[in-house]
């Protein structure tokens, strides 16, 4: 557990983050703690208490709730809260509820709560209706108690008769129980009705009947519900008030009855009202509220205020129109962000998450294309238009968007992907993006669709950890080690990985005090790094290479007295001669092109004159089986040879090795490479392996070399893991005798 930051942050930009629990989790060295908490899953349930109202609900239903109370009159009475899905209509009914019950009791109403999605599926639901009212009504008062046995009788009588208005006409069977019901009941129904009527006038007792949830019925069963209300609206003292999306209901109704549905609405409903708005600036306040308890456990440094701003307003603002599009939202990003808290820009992940559960064909676009999304702008498009392809692809997609959401999301799409923005965007911001865990880098794209990071990656936590371990001595170049000794499923090394991710915070991130630690501690392990299979060939860079461009950036922001201080220490401590002779060479090159350029130099000559010396004795002093050992041992003998005191010294240092069969094999594979070549038309590729003589004689005699290779392999003295080696040694010796160039462009073709 360390006190001190390795790297500088901006923490959140001014964002308060919630209260954390107790329980600590050491995160990154961005912060010292970081804890992490899982929200539990929305029940989407309805609000019930005004004092929980998030979105201005309380007050229409306090109003609503007293007209409804100081109602006048003893006649039947149907009211409508009108509202789409997920606006909050159910919250709105809880409230009246909660603020009735307020009321003195001889004002209060008695509320029967019917629910017709619960009975969705049974064949009446005029039955249901009506034991609903028998069930509650005789328990909710004495006066109600009489209502029992007539509620039974009336609803054996009249809900078989309201049946008959439906689809049921078809089920023969049912049909002949209901006229045979509707012949034996139907001279009690209005003696059945004027009882229930007299006994409820007398009672003087409002009733509250409240019908939720009709959005969720089919069709049919919303043309029933609305027969049995029409039938059963007179009832003396009794109040409907029900919560309906107008627009479902009267294409319900147009459907199962080929009548106006407006029309129809209007003969049963005497009082509709609609809910009111929720406030645009309440609804984004509860929405950025609840994603407050989502990404708790965010790492600093990865949340920038000013762009979640900028996202939010240019393109998730307009997603939220109704409390449930939160719920909807939380809910997802709830199972989806703890699977990738750590490796993700958090703002970046609210974004697409926001497109998976809004758009999601363009999601599935988004996801299917990586190409026309991450990664940065080619050059060829610097202050030019974009190609015709580019063009009509996003004008493709943007199509297929809501029209009122096509402004939005086009601004969406180019703040998460600046590759889509008419700004240029170069190559250099990869880097930038890259240790912001944003969307638009290529390698990091994939993680916020399949949810996790593939075998080998490296994760943001892995890096951060090792730049903490600076604080402690040596464990910086121990994680390193480590890491070499770990492949990855593409035959790479994690080491490699991590060196590349590395360079993502050399330029500003990792503090001045830190500099010189990592410095000696690369300049020490760097050749346990330097791993052949690293290097993929062609363009791609060594260890040794992304080792000192981590090295040269870092001296860039230090004085120039301190460069010459944290290299001198580097070079004299430190083991990698290989890593250290890559950067003498750097050096060196940089003071002969400033003498023929004039161009500014990292380090002036003097310096470098310093480490030259450090490094050639320390070359010197190295063991001859060592120094053949390292993997970069053709450059070294390259250099010494380059800025040593004298030419003869290395001559004669290989001379005096090679004298050993066992090491001029090891010497000689050193410069053993490899040529890959294809004939026009084919797919395959040629592999050849090569090995000049000419590449060592300046420091071998190549005849002295030839004529030991030959004895040693005709005397069966050649191990098997040298005979590539010298067969192609030889090989080419004698080409070389024969006049024919073996690096010809047509040497091997035979």
């Amino acid at each position: 557990m360390h006190e001190k930051k390795v790297a500088k942050t901006s923490g959140l930009a001014g964002k308060r983050k919630p209260k954390r629990s107790k329980k600590a989790v050491k995160w990154n060295y961005f912060n010292d703690y970081e804890y992490f908490t899982m929200t539990a899953l929305s029940a989407d349930r309805p609000s019930i208490d005004p004092e929980n109202d998030l979105f201005g609900h309380a007050p229409f239903a306090k109003n609503l709730a007293l007209s409804i109370s100081r109602y006048p009159s003893n006649d039947g009475l149907v009211l409508a809260l009108y509202g789409p899905w997920g606006s909050g209509k159910s919250t709105v009914l809880n409230y009246i509820q909660h603020y009735l019950d307020q009321q003195d009791e001889d004002k209060r109403p008695v509320v029967v709560t019917f629910n017709p999605w619960w009975f969705s599926g049974q064949e009446n639901l005029a039955r249901a209706f009506l034991g609903q009212m028998q069930a509650i009504l005789p328990n909710k008062s004495e006066k109600f108690k009489k209502l029992g046995d007539l509620f039974s009788n009336f609803s054996e009588s009249i809900g078989g008769l309201i049946d008959l208005t439906g689809t049921t006409l078809g089920a023969g069977s049912l049909l002949g129980k209901m006229f045979a019901n509707i012949k034996r009941k139907n001279k009690d129904v209005p003696a059945l009705k004027a009882e229930i009527n007299q006994i409820l006038l007398k009672a003087n007792q409002r009733i509250l009947i409240i019908i939720d949830d009709i959005d969720r019925l089919t069709p049919e069963e919303t043309r029933q519900l609305f027969t049995v209300i029409k039938a059963l609206a007179d009832f003396q003292n009794v109040v409907y008030l029900m919560a309906l999306d107008r627009e479902v209901a009267v294409k319900a109704i147009e459907d199962q009855t080929g009548m106006p549905g407006e029309r129809y609405l209007e003969k049963i409903i005497q009082v509709p009202f609609e809910i009111p708005p929720v406030d645009r600036t309440a609804l984004i306040a509860a929405f950025t509220k609840q994603l407050d308890n989502v990404i708790i456990g965010t790492p600093d440094g990865l949340f920038e205020q000013a762009y979640w701003i900028n996202v939010l307003n240019d393109g998730i603002a307009p997603f939220i129109q109704v409390p449930r599009d939160i719920v909807r939202f939380i809910n997802t990003m709830a199972v989806t962000y703890p699977a990738v808290v750590d490796e993700v820009n958090p703002v970046d992940f609210i974004a697409i998450e926001a497109l998976r559960v809004f758009l999601p064909r363009l999601y599935d676009v988004i996801r299917s294309n990586p190409d026309h999304f991450a990664g940065h702008k080619p050059d060829r498009q610097y202050g030019g238009s974009r190609d015709n392809t580019t063009q009509e692809f996003h004008a493709a997609w943007q199509k297929n968007v809501p029209e009122n959401l096509q402004a939005s999301t086009k601004a969406l799409i180019k703040r998460i992907f600046p590759k889509t923005d008419d700004m240029s965007y170069g190559g250099e911001w990869i880097a930038v993006w890259r240790k912001s865990q944003r969307i638009c880098v290529p390698d990091l794209f994939p993680i916020y669709f399949r949810l996790s990071i593939a075998d080998g990656d490296i994760k943001r936590s892995e890096i951060l950890d090792i730049l903490n371990s600076v604080i402690t001595p040596n464990l910086f170049g121990e994680k390193l080690c480590a890491a070499s000794l770990i492949m990855r499923p593409d035959g790479l090394s994690k080491a490699r990985a991590i060196l590349e991710r590395l360079m993502d915070y050399v330029e500003q991130d990792i503090l001045a005090e830190y500099i010189p630690i990592i410095i000696n501690e690369l300049l020490n392990i760097g050749d346990k790094l330097s791993l052949p299979s690293d290097n993929t060939g062609g363009f791609d860079l060594s260890n040794e290479q992304r080792i000192g461009r981590i090295v040269y950036h870092l001296l860039k922001r230090v004085e120039i007295t301190q460069r010459s201080e944290y290299l001198k220490i580097g070079f004299d401590q430190g083991q990698a001669i290989g890593t250290q002779s890559y950067l003498l060479g750097v050096f060196w090159d940089e003071i002969t092109m400033q003498l023929e350029s004039n161009r500014a130099m990292l380090l002036d000559s003097n310096i470098v004159d310093e480490l030259k010396t450090i490094w050639v004795e320390k070359i010197r002093k190295t063991d001859s089986g060592e120094l053949l050992s390292n993997s970069q041992f053709s450059r070294i003998l390259l250099l010494w040879q380059k800025i040593g005191s004298a030419e003869e010294e290395v001559n004669a240092w290989c001379t005096n090795v090679v004298i050993s069969d066992e090491k001029l094999l090891i010497f000689l594979s050193h410069f053993l490479t490899q040529s890959r070549g294809q004939t026009f038309g084919d797919s395959a590729v040629n592999v050849q392996p090569r090995l000049n003589p000419k590449w060592i004689e300046e420091y071998l005699e190549i005849d002295v070399v030839a004529e030991k290779l030959q004895k040693l392999e005709s005397e069966g003295q050649v191990p098997e893991s040298a005979t590539v080696v010298v067969s192609q040694f030889l090989k080419e010796f004698k080409m070389l005798k024969n006049g024919k160039n073996p690096d010809g462009m047509w040497a091997f073709d035979d």
